[in-house]
């Protein structure tokens, strides 16, 4: 195998990413030479090397050892010790999130600039595996962890039955972060979506202009699918956290499936109300999209029905709560919010999202506390599992974002958006909820709503 980072390793390497199909599709709209850089370190003492590559719309036009004019030609500069870049390649991490959580960093470049086009970096790093073959790696396993055979499932025993949680004095303790959650979902959750006015909306809808009304169709068709896939895939944690005897849980949880349901529902409603039901809607769900959603969320949670283990728990509750809500439900509305708020169309639309969001943060507050308990309780593979799931699935995450810009023109996407900011603020996001499970896990206090 030829060595990283090495003369012999650039060329094959821009060989074989001018030979990919898949990159050149994939990299179509990037434009701009780029060094990937190995930097020393104290396990790696060795001098600092680059690698320059000269990339233009899916092409590798120059691939060489990286000489100084080169790093002044590269729009981007990432660097990085071996044992990141080994990471990367050995796909234990995806590039994106090694730069956000700094195991890499933008030495040259502005990030926010950088992620819209997390599909070449993939592809990019796929070409790369398949010069350096991650099982000839050496030095960094990826082998995941085993995991331990599935927990006896708890059974519902007469003592179970007989004992019932409600009758004890702390019961209801107002420290409990699922009853706050719980207490908030009744003040703030009771709402029909039958009570909102689309009327209104379905005359702006028809003074849009074409591509305006695909991009808000393919974002509300992306919400309508996934909210429907949730509302499916809830019922096996919800049975988990019964089984356990987790009464205060168990409460709130039954409001969070009252609300996804109502989320379908009002989704539903304002596509009907602006005429845009057809049987082909499903034709906005990308390539990434069913990575999360046909894939990774239904296989994550129906895992639940015949393993009830802590590491199940949190692969099911870092895939629904930190990925599928936190970042794509959270972006998308976000999205929504500049569209339909800084333009004032769309009354009724922009009344159901501010609803909907209210009902996420109180479900994203949930998987918060939920994965923190997990942790404390169970340990290193409870933690491990989380961020590893995590990691895994926010590249696709991101590119579900992206695919949909990509749609569009790069200079003319509808209402003069682009996609930079929502990926920076996906990004945003996913690194305070990985900051608050960081800070649970050093404390040992489980962590949930913000007080």
């Amino acid at each position: 195998m030829t060595a990283l980072f090495t003369h012999d390793w650039a060329l094959s390497l821009g060989a074989a990413l001018e030979a990919s199909p898949l990159y050149r599709e994939a990299a179509r709209r990037w434009e701009g030479a780029v060094c990937l850089e190995r930097t020393a370190n104290p396990d790696d003492p060795a001098p600092s090397v680059a690698v320059f590559l000269d990339l233009a719309q899916g092409h590798c036009r120059a691939a060489r050892l990286a000489t100084a004019q080169d790093h002044q030609q590269a729009r981007y500069v990432i660097s990085g010790p071996l044992t990141a870049w080994l990471t990367v390649l050995r796909g234990d991490e995806g590039p994106t999130v090694a730069l956000m959580r700094g195991h890499l960093r933008l030495a040259k470049g502005l990030l926010p600039m950088l992620l819209p086009h997390v599909g070449a970096a993939n592809a990019l790093v796929d070409v790369a595996r398949m010069v350096s073959p991650p099982d000839q790696l050496g030095g960094i396993t990826t082998a995941p962890a085993a995991v331990a055979p599935a927990a006896v499932e708890a059974a519902v025993t007469t003592d179970r039955r007989l004992r019932y949680r409600s009758l004890d004095p702390d019961a209801f303790s107002d420290h409990s972060v699922p009853l706050r959650l719980w207490d908030k979902a009744k003040r703030y959750g009771i709402w029909n979506p039958a009570d909102i006015d689309f009327s209104i909306d379905g005359e702006q809808w028809a003074a849009l202009a074409a591509d305006e009304q695909d991009l808000l169709l393919r974002l509300v068709t992306l919400f309508q699918g996934g909210e429907e896939a949730v509302v499916i895939d809830i019922l096996p944690l919800l049975d988990v956290v019964s089984q356990e005897g987790r009464l205060d849980e168990q409460l709130y949880l039954t409001s969070f499936v009252w609300e996804e349901a109502k989320h379908v529902e009002g989704m539903h409603r304002f596509l009907h109300a602006v005429g845009a039901l057809d049987d082909n809607l499903a034709r906005f769900h990308s390539p990434s999209y069913h990575t999360i959603f046909s894939e990774a969320l239904p296989q994550a949670m129906q895992a639940l029905r015949h393993d009830r283990s802590p590491v199940v728990q949190a692969r099911a509750s870092a895939t629904y709560n930190m990925i599928v809500e936190g970042v794509l439900a959270e972006t998308g509305y976000h999205v929504l919010h500049e569209i339909l708020v800084s333009r004032d169309i769309l009354p009724g639309m922009q009344k159901m999202t501010g609803l909907l969001k209210l009902d996420e943060s109180r479900h994203i507050a949930y998987g918060l506390y939920l994965l923190s308990r997990l942790g404390i309780e169970h340990g290193e593979p409870v933690w491990n599992t989380m961020t590893d799931t995590m990691n895994a699935l926010m590249d696709p995450a991101v590119a579900v974002i992206t695919e949909a810009f990509a749609a569009y023109p790069a200079d003319a996407v509808p209402f003069g958006l682009s996609p930079a900011p929502f990926v920076d603020y996906a990004m945003t996001q996913f690194g305070r909820r990985l900051d608050r499970l960081e800070r649970a896990r050093e404390q040992g206090i489980a962590v949930g709503m913000k007080d």
